[in-house]
């Protein structure tokens, strides 16, 4: 195939590795996502994320696979001459390219609406591991250090701690203090970790319960893991589909520059024999011969003949130019 402009063959080279490296993009950051979601939830709600963004995966790892595939099917059809086969060949690349962007947008949709099931899930994980908190370890690393790290404190905020069974009851002249994990407390905030008993004049009930600093509102993070966690979903949500809208639009530029190589060949290089007639209109046929043969001389007489003339070989390297007819 003739390339229809200068360069033809790298723009599309490009267009191919670009559609590669957004699949790849797909890939990392579902994967950076995942992980960021997996430190949220117990193992079993982990396996329902799993579950909505395995499609995800997939479909990345479609566009890497199918596209730098691609870049070798292309480099081939250079090299021949426009067929059916290969209109054929490129018509079903084309058809199947878009199946893949189309099966995309299925993920983009199935996560949109996902969405409220992740953030169920997570509020009843989160909620779970407040009550575990002193019963499991993994609960206690996971909430200590989800805390610190998002600068949250609690499900929906600080009160969900207050609320555990587990928390020692706080009576009525101590209403301004607030029991909750070293975590929630702000960075900034020096007396935070000062004195990990209750202060003077504070007392609680329950002293047989695991004691806990003495806070205020001023010195944690108020606010909850909760929302954190769907803001989460959202950016991701937001992202990927970003990625699927540049994933569509390579793809339409891919299909635009399919479809004029393929008019531009029909027109000038002969696919299916249109554009390559004679002075009558009439068409004219390509003939293949072989790599051996150098000049085939036909008579007139031969020309107005049924019978298939007798061709008459010659090698043009070993006989002059005036005795080898072309």
């Amino acid at each position: 195939m003739r390339q229809p402009f200068r360069r033809a063959s790298v723009y599309l080279n490009l267009l191919l590795i670009t559609e590669a490296v957004i699949g790849l993009l797909i890939l990392l950051v579902t994967a950076y996502y995942h992980t960021l979601f997996a430190g949220y939830l117990s193992e079993i709600e982990c396996r329902l994320v799993y579950g909505y963004l395995f499609g995800i995966y997939v479909f990345g790892a479609q566009l890497v696979v199918i596209f730098l595939c691609s870049l070798a099917m292309w480099r081939r059809v250079w090299r021949r001459r426009c067929t059916p086969n290969i209109r054929l060949l490129l018509s079903i690349w084309a058809f199947y390219s878009c199946v893949i962007i189309a099966s995309g947008f299925g993920c983009v949709w199935n996560l949109y609406h996902s969405i409220d099931v992740l953030e169920n899930a997570a509020d009843t994980s989160l909620t779970r591991g407040i009550d575990m908190y002193y019963t499991c370890p993994e609960w206690k690393l996971l909430w200590d250090g989800l805390q610190w790290h998002k600068e949250c404190c609690g499900v929906h905020g600080y009160k969900d701690w207050m609320s555990a069974e587990w928390m020692p009851k706080v009576e009525g002249n101590c209403s301004s203090m607030i029991l909750a994990p070293y975590a929630c407390c702000k960075r900034s905030c020096e007396s935070c970790f000062n004195n990990m008993l209750p202060g003077d004049g504070q007392s609680i009930r329950g002293s047989n319960q695991q004691p806990f600093p003495a806070l205020t509102v001023d010195s944690i993070n108020a606010n909850g893991c909760l929302p954190v966690f769907v803001d989460a979903v959202w950016n991701f949500f937001y992202i990927l589909l970003a990625l699927w809208v540049l994933s569509l639009k390579f793809l339409i530029v891919l299909c635009c520059m399919t479809k004029f190589i393929l008019h531009r060949q029909n027109e000038g290089d002969g696919c299916d024999n249109v554009g390559l007639t004679d002075e009558d209109g009439h068409p004219l046929v390509v003939v293949k011969y072989p790599s051996n043969v150098r000049c085939v001389t036909i008579g007139e007489d031969d020309l107005v003949s049924d019978n298939i003339p007798d061709a008459n070989y010659c090698n043009c390297n070993e006989l002059d130019e005036e005795q080898c007819d072309y």
